[in-house]
């Protein structure tokens, strides 16, 4: 195991890192003026209050509090160590790492505090390795003879990592117990099962094999076609899903591999995504490969029998378009009628593209070529007009027929109301001038009050729970501390002056006081830019001085270089000043209450002139700043 990294190396990881991107795997990011926001991967929410600052390398969220740098972010988001999130950024912004010795007994220590996911991730490509290898070896003939028949080149063996598994019982056991991995690891990962006498064998046999990566191109799963003639299993078998436990019951990070949460193909796709501004959703994991090789390289599949709104989710990061393509028998039909009005909802822009009875994009591709697809795909209907014809095609006439049209809209249009209620209003009038045979303001009469109380009945999203404030218990800072600790923090040329005028006693709020103290103190050891002060706050423990501060450096710059000297005197001033108003009111109050005959009338009524003469002198300092900055 390679030795400690250096500091000056893990700060140009930092640096070198692109904020956005990171975050963006896991986080649809839209511009919100000079940083990015998007819903929080931290708690549930359904109004973003997650934003990210690419210039500071910063992400905070001012719901839960959650924030820090790339590294942290990976961290936990992937449930890494320190040093596995380091060498996973190194590897992604192509920097290598220059490592400090240790000694053996080191080694061991850092080799034993691998995370859970850093060890199932290891085997997955060591299980990849083996799959692949054995394709072009003569135990994978019956593999490479199907992969030949669909006609997959080995461009696209390659880029999707075809393979083959073995086709006796324990091949990847036996050769995964060699490099020292157990029958626990393996049973994990779902790539044996187990055995009624006691141990593990082979899950996949005798099948043409793919990896299965989630969007951040972690490999966490494989699925199997069987090659044997004639099959004596399942057509296609998937790993399970794998959770993790080290993870806290209810995180969305607990998942190692959750097929409701994966697109296939999503990893290799996204670059090809980007560049055509859509992707193409179809139902197999060998229809995304045929349709990449024909150079439809946009496709991909969801994971499971049914796409899922986390998939969507997912898709929604890389693209707002998307063609679905979906088998033309009646099951294809069907899936397709229920990805749509989910698409629809979430605010898809798409169309539909419904094969000939008993074809599929992947014979349609190997037949008659790739021009045949891009024809369908540029002639298909809207994915909105081609839902809502499929709901009018099977209308016989009569009232009831109606009603159970208008039953099966009314939760769509109610979910489009909210994002798109232009889109709803049309849809609206094209579904009712249908169903009214051309008469509309006839059938808006007739059936518009039934339509209103199918989408009030239609079931509500439930109400986003409160967050409980992660300063629960903590005082809250006054206004005017934290407009000192900002200018501060976006300026702190002035931290010196801060110290010496005294200011800083004069803090109420123990949390900003601490912290401004901590700050002047990193500035004697580092010269105080902006990107330090940055740095600086990542070393703040958690707790309300960090969340407190990554508020106020996240908040967007109103004072302009410029001003910032003479806003810096006058929200100094204001501390001092208000504090002193308030104690000189307490020491008043005391002194009326106290008579002049007590024995410690006389301290209070010392306390009292000091506390006058101070706040003449911190008046009359006011008054001069002032005049100096006209």
């Amino acid at each position: 195991m390679a030795g400690r990294i250096p500091e000056n190396q893990i700060r140009e990881v930092v640096e070198r890192s692109d904020m956005l991107q990171i975050v963006g795997d896991v986080v649809e990011l839209r511009r919100a003026g000079t940083s990015y926001k998007g819903l929080c991967p931290f708690h549930t929410e359904k109004t973003p209050s997650f934003h990210v600052n690419p210039g500071l390398k910063l992400y905070h969220c001012y719901g839960c509090g959650a924030g820090g740098d790339s590294i942290r972010f990976v961290r936990e988001t992937r449930g890494l160590t320190f040093v596995e999130a380091v060498e996973f950024l190194a590897d992604r912004a192509g920097l290598t790492l220059e490592r400090e010795a240790d000694d053996p007994a080191q080694a061991r220590q850092r080799a034993s505090e691998r995370s859970e996911r850093q060890r199932l991730l290891e085997l997955a490509r060591i299980v990849q390795q083996f799959f692949r290898s054995r394709f072009d070896m003569p135990a994978g003939l019956a593999a490479r003879r199907y992969s030949d028949n669909r006609r997959l080149g080995p461009e696209t063996a390659a880029r999707y990592g075809l393979g083959a598994s073995g086709t006796g019982w324990s091949e990847l056991c036996d050769h995964c117990k060699r490099l020292g991995w157990s029958d626990r690891d393996l049973l994990q990962l779902g790539v044996a099962s187990t055995r009624e006498s006691g141990g593990a064998y082979d899950r996949f046999r005798n099948r043409l094999m793919f990896p299965i990566f989630n969007a951040q191109g972690d490999l966490v799963g494989f699925g199997g076609r069987t090659v044997a003639d004639p099959p004596d299993d399942a057509k296609y078998i998937n790993s399970p899903e794998v959770t993790l436990g080290s993870e806290q019951e209810g995180s969305r990070f607990k998942f190692f591999y959750k097929k409701g949460d994966t697109v296939f193909g999503l990893w290799q796709a996204r670059e090809a995504i980007r560049l055509t501004g859509y992707a193409i959703l179809v139902e197999g994991n060998l229809d995304v490969m045929t349709l990449a090789q024909a150079g439809l390289r946009n496709a991909v599949c969801a994971m499971g029998t049914a796409l899922t709104e986390q998939q969507v989710a997912a898709l929604r990061r890389f693209t707002e378009r998307i063609v679905l393509i979906y088998d033309g028998d009646k099951a294809g039909r069907a899936a397709a009628m229920k990805a749509a009005p989910l698409l629809i909802a979430t605010g898809f822009d798409g169309k539909l593209v419904l094969m000939p009875d008993g074809e599929d994009p992947d014979s349609l591709v190997r037949d008659h070529g790739p021009a045949a697809m891009q024809e369908r795909i540029d002639k298909a209907a809207p994915l909105l007009n081609a839902y809502l014809d499929n709901l009018l095609g099977a209308w016989d006439g009569s009232i009831q027929g109606r009603v159970k049209i208008l039953q099966a809209a009314g939760p769509l249009l109610a979910a489009m109301s909210g994002r798109d209620p232009t889109a709803r209003d049309l849809a609206y009038d094209y579904l009712v001038g249908r169903l009214g045979g051309g008469r509309l303001e006839e059938a808006r009469a007739q059936y518009g009050r039934y339509l209103d109380r199918s989408m009030q009945a239609a079931p509500a999203q439930a109400p986003e729970a409160p967050l409980p404030d992660p300063s629960y218990g903590e005082p809250v800072a006054a206004t005017r501390d934290q407009q000192l600790l900002e200018i501060l923090i976006w300026y702190p040329v002035f931290l010196p002056q801060a110290e010496q005028n005294g200011v800083l006693d004069f803090i109420d709020s123990s949390t900003v006081r601490l912290a401004l103290r901590d700050l002047c103190a990193y500035g004697r050891d580092h010269h105080l830019e902006l990107d330090e002060v940055s740095r600086w706050a990542q070393q703040l423990p958690d707790g309300a001085m960090r969340r407190l501060v990554l508020d106020r450096l996240m908040a967007t710059v109103t004072v302009p270089a410029a001003a910032a000297a003479q806003e810096f005197e006058r929200r100094a001033a204001l501390v001092m000043t208000e504090n002193l108003k308030d104690q000189f009111d307490e020491a008043t109050q005391a002194l009326q209450a106290t008579p002049q005959t007590a024995a410690h009338w006389p301290e209070l009524y010392g306390r009292w002139q000091k506390l006058s003469a101070e706040m003449r002198r911190v008046q009359k300092g006011r008054t001069q700043g002032a005049a100096r900055s006209a």
